[in-house]
């Protein structure tokens, strides 16, 4: 019954879209944004404007480099006023930096545990391993024709948001995802976004990976690994906030470790916290404690105070659930 009922949901979204005066769109996606986000925002925009839509991506922050072969295609567009909003992998408002359009919001796409976006339509399934399966699946609703562009921005969404398929959230349906968009790619397409994706880093990616392991501590018996980096190491390092966002995937891998966490200071006193842990770690149930939240493998949190101050709040929390 509940299958049947979120089918029905996502129809409703379709129908929505399809409506002819569902037009001038803006496809909102959350800040700092990752390949889940970029990729899912971009295909629903250009899924719109194959429907003659007038249709573009909001984001708080810019998009990095490496999506260039997706956010380029809306370089050139003609302006408009949007009329209508809808958001795509985003679990709160807080993630919009306060968006002068988040009372307008009118469809949430998400699959993230717990999602607080206000509005009169939502679709929002934690079992999805990314995003991108969702749209993927409301496309095909929609009867769209997918192209070479809609494969590369779902397959770099699903990649992504389950590591190239090795995170534990991948199951059937994620593969069969990538399979079902595997025809309408050229050749070699889906092997260069998982070199640039996975396997190209810059000068500054290694040297922040090495301070993360050369930086990196142990509690717990090993079972937890955590690192602080504040605005002064940022400094020295040559590094900007969203440059880090690597660092919790090195410490991650240390033998035995369960739990990962890495505390960023975003701005004087206030650190934002990636979680990243093994079976048996909720990291999203960890992360709520703080008023954060997002996956089971995957989550965050923000938590105001010096470096000592936050260590000592995560670690007591981080242990006595490991304990």
């Amino acid at each position: 019954m509940e299958q049947k009922t979120q089918k029905n949901k996502l129809r409703e979204i379709a129908d929505m879209l399809l409506e002819p005066g569902f037009d001038r769109v803006l496809v909102a996606c959350h800040r700092s944004p990752d390949g889940d986000a970029v990729g899912s925002s971009h295909a629903l925009a250009h899924a719109l404007r194959l429907l003659g839509k007038q249709a573009r991506v909001f984001c708080p922050d810019p998009f990095g480099s490496e999506f260039a072969y997706l956010t380029e295609a809306e370089e050139g567009l003609f302006s408009f006023e949007p009329e209508h909003f809808v958001t795509v992998d985003i679990a709160s408002p807080e993630m919009l930096c306060d968006a002068p359009f988040i009372p307008r919001i009118e469809i949430v796409i998400d699959h993230h545990r717990i999602n607080s976006v206000e509005s009169p339509v939502r679709y929002v399934d934690p079992e999805k391993a990314s995003c991108g399966e969702i749209v993927l699946q409301l496309l095909q609703e929609m009867g769209i024709f997918f192209d070479r562009y809609l494969a590369q921005a779902l397959y770099t969404a699903i990649a992504t948001d389950t590591g190239c398929f090795r995170y534990s959230n991948t199951d059937r349906d994620t593969f069969l995802s990538a399979a079902f968009l595997f025809p309408y790619a050229e050749k070699g397409d889906f092997y260069r976004i998982n070199k640039a994706m996975f396997e190209t880093k810059s000068a500054l990616t290694l040297s922040l990976e090495s301070y993360a392991a050369s930086r990196l501590k142990t509690a717990c018996d090993g079972k937890i690994a955590y690192l602080t980096v504040s605005l002064e190491a940022q400094k020295q390092l040559g590094a900007s906030y969203s440059d880090l966002d690597t660092m919790v995937n090195v410490i991650r891998q240390l033998e035995g470790v369960r739990a990962a966490l890495v505390a960023k200071e975003r701005e004087t006193g206030v650190f934002k916290v990636s979680v990243r842990s093994e079976e048996g770690f909720d990291a999203s149930d960890f992360c709520r404690v703080f008023g954060g939240g997002g996956h089971i493998a995957a989550a965050g949190c923000t938590l105001l105070g010096t470096e000592q101050e936050i260590t000592l709040r995560l670690l007591e929390e981080a242990e006595r659930r490991l304990s």
